[in-house]
């Protein structure tokens, strides 16, 4: 069978037509695949009357701070922490997928970090146990923040179980002489220092101030530190009372010594005994 003059070009000219459609992608949707967000959401409100709170914030951790602190305060740097919340008292957290431990505060100086006073308010019923964020999915977590009356302390407990007649009074400060707001006194039963402390005290406040409430009358063998981390790490700010040589002092029962300031320097990894098995 003869074939047509320049039918042969036409089947060329077809083929490689095919060959340059099929090259370019198929045209799209206009939607592109965005990745889907994940965390908690919710509202806050106050506890009792139901209102809702503006400028709240949300504080999400990665790991449980081994401390009885979960119910009055996670002490600790946070991973995460929301936007404030809206005037409606809604809020969002965005998380990638894992387990956290949740928190909300509302601080009267309306920052979003730093220890809680008297009259600031919180919910951290989330923190006592880990919640867990799945892949693309908004967990709804919903809070009601309550009035903190008393110090917090470094264990977690509210003053009420904790406030004595007898104790420490005095200042936390650096090595140039300034306060160090947020830091905690401990207190020892023996010279034993490098364990977790048997009494610590309220949160210092701006001016570095700390209590330390005591059971009764004794001689207490004092330290100081910064964070509530499981030791303390090389060069985290911590001291030992320098007024002894081992760092202990004798407390009359029903009275409060009065004045005993400590410095915090950064750790050296020489505490006595080895290294300190704390919180």
């Amino acid at each position: 069978m003869s074939q047509k003059p320049g039918s042969w070009f036409t089947g060329l000219v077809l083929f490689f037509a095919v060959i340059i459609v099929c090259s370019f992608p198929l045209p799209s949707s206009g939607k592109e695949e965005i990745p889907k967000k994940s965390g908690v959401k919710g509202t806050i409100v106050m506890k009792g009357t139901g209102e809702p709170v503006h400028k709240a914030y949300v504080y999400g951790y990665v790991g449980k701070i081994q401390t009885r602190a979960a119910e009055l305060g996670i002490i600790g740097v946070t991973n995460w922490v929301s936007r404030g919340s809206a005037e409606d008292g809604t809020y969002k957290l965005d998380l990638p997928p894992g387990q956290y431990y949740i928190g909300a505060r509302k601080r009267a100086n309306g920052l979003n970090y730093g220890p809680l006073y008297r009259g600031d308010f919180y919910d951290h019923r989330h923190a006592i146990k880990g919640i867990l964020v799945r892949k693309g999915k908004y967990k709804t977590l919903d809070f009601e923040l309550k009035e903190l009356k008393e110090p917090m302390f470094f264990q977690g407990l509210t003053a009420a179980e904790k406030v004595t007649d007898t104790g420490i009074r005095g200042k936390l400060l650096d090595e140039n002489g300034e306060q160090v707001p947020g830091s905690f006194a401990m207190g020892y039963a023996d010279d034993d220092m490098k364990r977790v402390p048997d009494f610590a005290s309220t949160i210092t406040d701006d001016d570095g101030n700390y209590t330390l409430y005591l059971p009764k009358g004794g001689r207490y063998w004092l330290a100081a530190r910064l964070f509530a981390l499981k030791f303390p790490e090389k060069g985290e700010p911590f001291g030992r009372y320098e007024g002894t040589s081992d760092h202990s002092l004798v407390v009359e029962e029903g009275k409060f010594r009065e004045g005993i300031d400590m410095v915090l320097r950064p750790y050296d990894g020489d505490s006595p005994g080895g290294p300190m098995q704390m919180y």
